[in-house]
């Protein structure tokens, strides 16, 4: 489970104890492992693979995301059926070769293909969307589905600021949405609800919800907001399509400069936007209830404050709080997300191939010049390889060769250095 000095994920927590005790869901705990340990000896069954690969937490032996597509396994792991082998997949030239799905994947082979360009996007899985897809299962006569990842979202229901958004209207593409007023969490202060589109809704959650710190709360709460207002109002003013993490953050706000005019200390403040949120947060906010909400938040963006880039709340600081805001649910399931964006690739000519899984990326003086697909095939790229799957993934598509390029000697030498996210639970 999550691990922070605030007490994170409460609403997860919360999930767990009203099913059973903490200690069966977290086998690397101490007394988890006397548990397992114990009842192994008691039945005398064959160890847990499951809790073995919680215990040896090597970058080799962590699962991913991913699927592991190769046909020799070097551990144990658990399977399952229906993902592919990765066999599939022509040789082909094109100008623009995308690695993985995911909604980055498809965005970028979309666009590309929008913007005139011969492009092929392979997945190693037999779906696509990345963790934006949906399982089912049958039970009792009747079909249930289980969603994999994000499945709320808000600004999908019309035109909005959220990039997905933009995405869909510049692909001229449409996807049902379901909108909410709210979002229900069951935690360990009981059942509340987070009011979107009302600031007045939220300060009466915080007093509600925090007792005799409920004014203290608001405070926090509102210093917060009224730390990072220049930099929530540029968002509003810069397009987050633009939003980029290095210099060319500059060149790309051109069509925000009346905003830049008027409110000249964005640029003083804009190493923060990068920068880990929870420094920020722990200036300023101390009640519990606040900190833990703010994690829950960021936690939307794959981190918790400590870890997540202060840019991933501006936008929560100032949209959720317009009156128009709204929660979006994609009806049909997530899923619908990639078929929107697959609708698009194809509608401008690009070619998703599934089942495709990349074994190398072909390096020639320096650059990437296609990929060699594990069925052997070979796909050429003139003008771009672009890589969805992971860092981590990546570098092991590049194998260290003679001659190489030192950046992508360092970078490959920076992967065994970066740090490993917190884990994730979902009980379905």
């Amino acid at each position: 489970m999550f691990t922070s000095k605030y007490g994170l994920a409460t609403a997860a927590l919360a999930l767990l104890a009203a099913v059973g005790p903490l200690d069966a869901f977290v086998p690397s705990s101490p007394v988890s492992r006397r548990v397992a340990t114990a009842a192994r000896m008691s039945t005398e069954v064959e160890p847990d693979t499951n809790v073995a690969q919680t215990e040896d937490t090597s970058r080799e032996k962590v699962m991913t995301f991913s699927y592991d597509m190769s046909m020799e396994e070097k551990y144990e792991k658990p399977t399952y059926p229906g993902t592919g082998n990765g066999e599939s997949g022509d040789a082909g030239e094109y100008d623009i070769i995308v690695i993985g799905s995911g909604m980055g994947g498809l965005t970028a082979a979309a666009l590309s293909a929008k913007y005139g360009s011969k492009v092929l996007c392979l997945e190693s899985h037999i779906k696509i969307g990345g963790s934006a897809h949906t399982f089912s299962r049958m039970h009792d006569g009747g079909k249930y589905s289980f969603e994999v990842g994000p499945s709320i979202f808000e600004g999908l229901d019309k035109p909005s600021l959220n990039p997905l958004r933009m995405i869909f209207d510049i692909l001229e593409e449409t996807m049902p949405v379901k909108t909410y007023k709210g979002l229900g969490f069951w935690t360990p202060e009981g059942y509340w609800r987070f009011p979107i589109g009302s600031k007045k809704a939220f300060e009466e959650l915080l007093m509600e919800q925090c007792g005799d710190d409920g004014p203290k709360a608001v405070r926090e709460w509102n210093a917060l907001r009224d730390r990072l207002k220049t930099l929530g109002g540029s968002t509003t003013a810069v397009a987050l399509l633009n939003l980029r993490q290095d210099a060319g953050f500059l060149s790309t706000t051109a069509g925000a400069l009346p905003f830049v005019a008027t409110n000249p200390d964005v640029f003083l403040d804009l190493p923060l936007t990068f920068d880990d949120l929870s420094k920020t947060v722990d200036e300023i906010v101390t009640v519990p209830f606040v900190r833990n909400f703010i994690d829950c938040m960021c936690i939307f963006c794959g981190f918790p404050a400590k870890g997540a880039m202060t840019a991933h709340i501006l936008y929560i600081l100032e949209r959720f709080f317009e009156e128009d805001a709204a929660f979006s649910v994609p009806i049909g399931g997530t899923s619908q997300l990639g078929e929107t964006l697959q609708r698009g690739l194809e509608k401008f000519g690009g070619k998703l191939q599934l089942n495709a899984h990349v074994d190398e990326i072909l390096i020639e003086d320096g650059r990437a010049v296609g990929v060699r697909l594990k069925n052997g095939n070979v796909c050429t790229a003139r003008k771009a390889v672009v890589s969805n799957a992971t860092p981590f993934d990546t570098v092991k598509l590049m194998p260290k060769k003679e001659g190489e390029p030192t950046d992508l000697t360092k970078w490959r030498d920076d992967m065994g250095t970066l740090p490993r996210h917190g884990a994730i639970s979902h009980l379905f």
